[in-house]
């Protein structure tokens, strides 16, 4: 058989075609021809191949069968042909096109040529599954023209393709199937999912079509990501809290150890170091909790370069050794989108460059406005870099230069969907062997977080603008009128019904929390209990107990810590308001304490 050229399916002879075609030379007359022409062999009054017969005689026995009105037009049988005739050399190739006149099946070949899937018809009554039709989307999946899959065989094409497994009993049986199949196409993982439906007419065939699932199954990965770091969240917010009640713990015994020795003792000094590191760590479990939610953030005015310098105590030990850590911030870079995403994309950035280092180097992680109006976040590192080939595919799902088990190639298609998201741009220098700057552009912020002040008016009346203050109390009214006090005097005030609801509402909130008001006795959590994790969480926050009963000796129904401060119910609204502006001015804890001491006479300050 005479091949005519090589493709993906190896040696490619003329049966591949689907028209008649036949061969001559002009020398030695009839060369060959393909089965398609075979079978037309017989209507031209020939019993077999007609071996050197010259093209001349040929052409006159196909011009008995030609039209009148279009004598390159012939009718054999009941089919329509026209006649193209090419020559290359000594050779001459006659192709007989089928003349497609019905206008149903122009319709309907024309339907199959649109629909939004490969289509192939594999004709089942014969042994060798031929594939009698196929449209151009099917030939682009398996990635060869249309003429070299018609009169296939089914099981060499998916074969070929690289579907090793045998699929013949989808081709013969009475239900309809599928298959899902992976492969690599231009160094892209590409998914199918091939649809057999079978059915019965005049003669057994069968239906494929042939879907390309690549999106879906992105999705698909996109959403049991998601789920997993969902997952890792609450992990992470529970061995967050457990790890806090360790170090309150610690913290706890540290101070205690301070009281009994002196000043000066050495053992202070070490003593001081441990609630040192006790505040660090909480700080860490705080910043850890960021990432840990599972709640959809919602936009908030704040400082890029203020937030990103205070995540490099996560951010640094991540790095290692040899790596030299950087960050250089200008203030006053406001921005309005969630915090969370912007601590998840300096936190992805940094790892991949992290990576990039794999003999170290230095890390640079840039704040600063641009010359257009926006915020940018640049991360540099001077990693092994990249080419253009992979620059270009590193934000694609599921793309990774990493081995196996090292990356998922999610991290930057996650940096690049949140940029988007915050109608940002990202943009990628890299140079192999001279590293790579990322840079994050953001819009800037007209509006400027609000900073909370202290504000007297003429008769003397405070209002306390900008503060939050969170107030626990079991008992619904004096919770009411509590919290109406203090908004009446500006404060944001969140309201928890016990201890658990507290922690879960500080857990969900992005701001400040400058005051915790709590009850001291109440179900499940007592006061006591929530202040101890609450600080470790929020050490920042200035913590006062209410209770109706003392604070201490034979009637305390939950002993307080020495150092606490207590307002005995019921509340004096003008003395818990002086005392909340002594709070909120940053007065020194003991100042106010004593304040407190000498206007009740009641209260012991430690």
């Amino acid at each position: 058989m005479l091949t005519l050229a090589k493709s993906k399916f190896h040696n490619v002879s003329i049966d591949v075609l689907s028209e008649p075609f036949f061969v001559f030379s002009e020398k030695s007359g009839f060369r060959d021809c393909n089965v398609a022409a075979e079978y037309l062999l017989h209507d031209l009054g020939y019993s077999q191949k007609p071996h050197n017969e010259k093209l001349e005689i040929f052409a006159q026995k196909l011009s008995k069968h030609s039209l009148e009105e279009s004598p390159l037009i012939v009718k054999i049988g009941e089919s329509r042909y026209d006649l193209v005739t090419q020559q290359a050399d000594d050779i001459v190739f006659l192709r007989l096109i089928p003349a497609i006149e019905d206008p149903n099946l122009v319709r309907l070949m024309t339907t199959f040529e649109m629909v939004p899937w490969g289509v192939l018809m594999i004709d089942v009554s014969k042994e060798s599954n031929s594939i009698t039709y196929c449209n151009e989307r099917a030939a682009n999946y398996f990635q060869t023209a249309q003429g070299n899959i018609m009169h296939q065989s089914v099981r060499n094409v998916f074969r070929v393709f690289g579907m090793n497994e045998d699929l013949t009993d989808k081709l013969y049986t009475s239900d309809r199937g599928h298959y899902d199949f992976e492969t690599k196409q231009a160094n892209k993982t590409v998914w199918y999912r091939f649809h057999f439906i079978p059915y019965r007419t005049n003669i057994d065939s069968c239906l494929v079509l042939i879907e390309n699932t690549t999106d879906s199954k992105i999705l698909e990965g996109q959403y049991f990501h998601t789920q997993r770091l969902e997952s890792l969240g609450r992990l992470a917010g529970g061995v967050a809290h457990d790890f806090n009640n360790i170090l309150s713990i610690v913290d706890g015994y540290a101070r205690m150890g301070k009281k009994q020795v002196g000043g000066d003792s050495t053992l202070f000094t070490y003593l001081d170091k441990i609630e040192q590191a006790v505040q660090r760590g909480s700080a860490l479990t705080s910043q850890l909790l960021t990432f840990g939610r599972h709640k959809i953030s919602k936009d908030t005015v704040f400082d890029l370069g203020k937030l990103v310098k205070d995540q490099e105590s996560l951010v640094r030990p991540l790095m290692d050794a040899s790596i030299t850590l950087n960050i250089r911030v200008e203030e006053n870079v406001f921005i309005s989108v969630p915090p969370d995403n912007i601590c998840q994309i300096l936190l992805n950035l940094c790892i991949n460059s992290r990576d990039a280092m794999i003999d170290g180097g230095n890390l640079i992680v840039e704040v600063r406005k641009g010359l257009e109006n926006d915020a940018i976040l640049r991360v540099i590192d001077t990693g092994i870099g990249m080419n253009d080939e992979i620059k270009s595919r590193i934000f694609d799902p599921f793309y990774t230069t990493k081995d196996q088990g090292k990356g998922t190639g999610l991290g930057l298609s996650m940096v690049y969907g949140l940029v988007k998201d915050m109608k940002g741009e990202i943009q990628v220098l890299s140079k192999e062997g001279s590293g790579t700057s990322m840079t994050v552009h953001l819009p800037l912020s007209d509006k400027r977080p609000e900073i909370p002040e202290i504000i007297k008016d003429s008769d003397g009346n405070v209002q306390l603008k900008g503060f939050t203050a969170m107030v626990a109390e079991d008992e619904p009214e004096l919770l009411s009128i509590l919290s109406s006090t203090l908004e009446d005097i500006g404060i944001k005030v969140l309201k928890a019904s016990n201890g658990n609801e507290a922690l879960v509402m500080q857990d969900e909130y992005n701001g400040n929390i400058d005051f915790l008001l709590t009850d001291v006795v109440m179900p499940n959590l007592n006061g006591v209990k929530l202040a101890e994790l609450f600080a470790s969480v929020r050490p920042e926050s200035k913590i006062m107990f209410m209770s109706g009963y003392p604070a201490n000796g034979d009637l305390a129904r939950v002993p307080l810590p020495e150092d606490a401060l207590m307002m005995p119910k019921p509340i004096n609204v003008e003395k818990l308001i002086s005392i909340l502006q002594d709070m909120a001015s940053n007065a020194p804890s003991h100042e106010y304490k004593e304040k407190w001491k000498s206007e009740t006479g009641q209260w012991r300050n430690a």
